[in-house]
């Protein structure tokens, strides 16, 4: 039997109740382990998903823009979890006031900072430019509460970025709302205005990332920005360089307790199929795959089919869990067929 799977270990991290208690040396450098998870959360901005709680939250509390607020103004906190298609973020965010762009306006992303909004800063290869404006070196991503995805590509201007990102806020309680994101990952080969591939992300891997909450509690402008990691400087000109300098982001780096046991890389007919191994679970990870259902089967060597099931493709990615308890070790034969393709791969357990 098929099923979804998830982390099974669990790390729990409460916030701490000064904003200003983590120390500049720990949290304020920004480096997060995002862990890979098979069981994709559902965004809709509720955060309920099991896979969420194996991921563990980290402050945005290093002030970048303004004076210093209270708790009871804002907090903010994020979490993270990854496939090899998509990055996933979980922001929460307390805010006492809520000051929205109206939904009417033409150009959305002219001003979309000065309202209350998400910044996300990823910095594919971890290059660290000093100067990535006018350029896809890095990217600084804009976000309102409508679906607007925007990036100020330095002289060159506003870009819509809506098919980067999909993302839903949901309020909690009061005033305690979910940011909740798919992020895919380009890197600097991107080209604005033609289709482009995403990255396929692997174990280990490093990027520069930092995540910042604008907040405006009254008027046009905003009266803090509040980010993920610290930047040095004592005005907000010396602190607010991360729309252009990558070089002040923090680190994510992607983590796995699944151990790779294959991998295959097929140039002429491009997919990446990978698989790993946790126990009595055998995660099947397949890019590229045609839209539609895939059914997914497992046979023995004497072609016993052992296990089977299928799934729907809606990204061109499958991350799918095959349950192999009780299965004797010896050669076996997955196989994923659907959409006028199949894909076919020995493994040895």
């Amino acid at each position: 039997m098929i099923r979804n799977c998830f982390p099974m270990f669990i790390l729990l991290l409460s916030m701490t109740q000064n904003i200003f208690a983590s120390d500049p040396e720990t949290w304020g450098q920004g480096y997060y382990e995002a862990l890979y998870t098979v069981s994709v959360p559902m965004i809709d901005g509720s955060g309920n998903e099991s896979c969420w709680d194996s991921a563990v939250w980290r402050p945005i509390d290093q002030l970048w823009i303004g004076s210093p607020y209270t708790v009871e103004d804002y907090s903010g906190r994020f979490k993270a979890l990854w496939t090899t298609s998509r990055v996933y973020v979980l922001i929460e965010v307390v805010d006492d006031s809520l000051r929205l762009q109206s939904p009417t306006l033409e150009n959305v992303c002219s001003n979309i900072y000065n309202y209350d909004c998400v910044e996300i800063f990823i910095d594919e290869n971890h290059s660290r430019d000093v100067s990535y404006a006018n350029s896809h070196k890095a990217f600084a991503y804009h976000m309102d509460t409508l679906g607007s995805v925007c990036y100020a590509n330095g002289s060159v201007g506003w870009e819509r970025l809506d098919d980067h990102i999909f993302y839903k806020m949901t309020r909690i309680s009061g005033d305690t709302f979910h940011y909740e994101y798919e992020i895919k990952i380009f890197d600097d080969t991107y080209v604005y205005g033609l289709e482009s591939t995403p990255v396929i992300l692997t174990e280990g891997k490093l990027m520069g990332w930092s995540i910042a909450y604008n907040d405006n509690d009254m008027g046009s402008t905003r009266q803090n920005m509040i980010g993920s990691k610290f930047v040095p400087g004592d005005t907000d000109y010396e602190r607010n360089i991360s729309y252009y300098n990558a070089s002040v982001f923090g680190d994510l780096k992607l983590v796995m307790e699944y151990e790779e046991v294959s991998s295959v890389e097929n140039i002429t007919n491009p997919f990446h199929f990978k698989i790993f191994k946790k126990g009595s679970e055998l995660v099947i990870s397949l890019q590229n795959a045609k839209q539609g259902s895939m059914q997914i089967q497992l046979f023995d060597s004497s072609g016993r089919a052992c296990r089977k099931g299928s799934v729907g493709v809606s990204s061109g990615a499958i991350e799918q869990c095959i349950n192999i308890a009780g299965l004797p070790g010896g050669l076996y034969i997955i196989t994923v067929t659907g959409a006028n393709s199949r894909y076919d791969h020995k493994i040895v357990l």
